[in-house]
């Protein structure tokens, strides 16, 4: 029987803040992994009624060099978005800030030491919570909602195509719509498993529901469902990373803490699922270096690299860890 537990982990340096940041964006332009964005509570912690607060800070690594660097800031607080590793450039896609969500994309692209940004066609729609994944050179979008507060779920998905410069409609996932999930591509196969929905609680109320669905897409064959996450997963590290064929879930919220509040929480989960496409099956992935929910993964110098996120709500951390994807 194959082991899927055995997942090699490697610590980078952490990032240059005490805090850390959720909701961050990660990604690569010639060869140098760029990360920023996001928000924490750097004056007192949530529990205590501390502001929440975006930053426009952006960092870069250089391969061959072990450490981070500051690079010129985006040109507004944002986090809570997709990103997406191009040829052209590492694309930030929506999000929200103080004022809202946002539709807003950039194309950020590393030359000369620092990064470049410039603005993109933005989303057809404001989008915060979504996810994305490259497949066949574009760019697709899926979820989210288009405005914070979770009071949405959307199940349509969005197609960019960098070198048209523009956006269009692709079919709508046929299930539940959902934000905080995991996105993931293998040649061209789309998968969306897992995150957030929506129901109509106590009072009228929006209330969460954890979703285990999962589903395939292909534009050949359009949307096909696949088997159920084992148990239910939202806001671990997406783009999920694809490791010898098989798609990971490292970590995130498993929705079994319950009862607690933000100041006595006790962390999230820090298993991992694995799910092989070749026979639809899911299986434990073993545990994670750093149980943590709410961030970025990027492909970098040949480790899937997730950066900081939630310890806990209302909690961030600083870290930044790889698994060894080769």
């Amino acid at each position: 029987m194959e082991n899927f537990s055995e997942l090699e982990w490697k610590r980078l340096a952490e990032l240059p803040d005490a805090e850390g940041w959720a909701g961050m964006f990660a990604g690569v332009s010639e060869g140098v992994l760029i990360v920023g964005g996001g928000a924490n509570f750097p004056e007192k912690p949530l529990w205590e009624g501390g502001p929440k607060r975006w930053t426009d800070r952006l960092f870069i690594m250089e391969p061959g060099n072990p450490g981070w660097r500051d690079a010129t800031p985006l040109p507004k607080p944002l986090g809570y978005g997709a990103a997406a590793s191009l040829p052209q450039g590492m694309m930030l896609i929506g999000g929200s800030n103080a004022g809202g969500a946002l539709a807003d994309c950039y194309m950020l692209t590393y030359a000369n030491g620092d990064v470049a940004c410039r603005a993109v066609a933005p989303l057809p729609t404001t989008l915060t919570g979504h996810a994305a994944a490259v497949m066949g050179g574009k760019v697709y979008v899926q979820g989210g909602s288009v405005a914070v507060g979770e009071q949405d779920a959307e199940s349509r998905m969005w197609v960019y195509d960098p070198a048209a410069d523009s956006w269009s409609e692709a079919p709508a996932l046929p299930g539940r719509g959902r934000f905080l999930h995991q996105m993931a591509a293998i040649g061209h196969t789309l998968y969306v498993l897992g995150g957030i929905g929506i129901v109509e609680g106590e009072n009228g109320r929006m209330a969460r529901e954890m979703l285990t669905e999962a589903w395939s897409y292909s534009e050949p064959t359009g949307w096909r469902r696949l088997a159920h996450l084992p148990h239910f997963c939202g806001a671990a590290p997406t783009p999920a990373p694809v490791i010898n064929g098989r798609i990971y879930l490292l970590g995130g919220d498993d929705a079994t803490v319950k009862g607690f509040t933000p100041a006595n929480h006790p962390g999230f989960h820090n298993q991992s699922l694995c799910y092989n496409p070749a026979n639809d099956t899911w299986h434990d992935a073993g545990t994670v270096a750093a149980a943590r929910a709410v961030l970025p993964c990027a492909v970098w110098n040949g480790l899937a690299v997730i950066v900081n996120g939630e310890q806990r709500p209302g909690k961030r951390s600083n870290e930044v860890w790889g698994v060894k994807i080769r």
